[in-house]
């Protein structure tokens, strides 16, 4: 059975630049729970608290998705934190 729409986990690879941030606020203020990766710590962990702060669930994992390895530690990384991954938005 799929999670209910408003309480999906998802993740967001690339999320620290371009329409990434605009859209982790955006589904964050809809509920979703999410998990953002990107090269960009320091904007990552900025965007993590900014959702935090509005009340939304957030986590962030640094991540080249250039590098295979480094999106199976990130999916990894979702299931532990969350226990599934409903949707992923390659947004790089």
């Amino acid at each position: 059975m799929n999670a209910p729409l408003h309480r999906q986990v998802i993740l967001i690879a690339g999320a620290g630049l371009g329409s990434g941030p605009a859209t982790a606020r955006q589904l964050a203020a809809q509920g979703h729970h999410l998990v953002l990766g990107g090269r960009g710590a320091q904007r990552l962990q900025a965007l993590v608290s900014e959702i935090r702060q509005a009340g939304g669930s957030a986590e962030w994992f640094a991540l080249d998705i250039r590098q295979p390895a480094q999106m199976r530690e990130f999916l990894a990384f979702a299931e532990d934190v969350h226990k599934r991954i409903d949707v992923v938005i390659h947004n790089a």
